[in-house]
């Protein structure tokens, strides 16, 4: 459980970071991914988790 909390820390230092950092590029990526098809988002999720886990399983 202590890894999974630590995954989420992880991952909002990060998200935080790109908005505090650069918010009108985030709103900009935000309006693309807002137009884009949505077989297109499931597929760039889907290799975004595999990434992850390859990622994941190589740690």
């Amino acid at each position: 459980m202590d890894v999974f909390i630590l995954a989420i820390a992880v991952f909002l230092l990060f998200e935080g970071t790109i908005y505090a950092l650069f918010p009108e590029q985030t709103k900009r990526l935000l309006t693309t991914v807002m137009s884009m098809d949505t077989n297109s988002l499931r597929i760039f999720g889907l290799i975004m988790v595999t990434v992850g886990a390859i990622i994941v399983w190589l740690v």
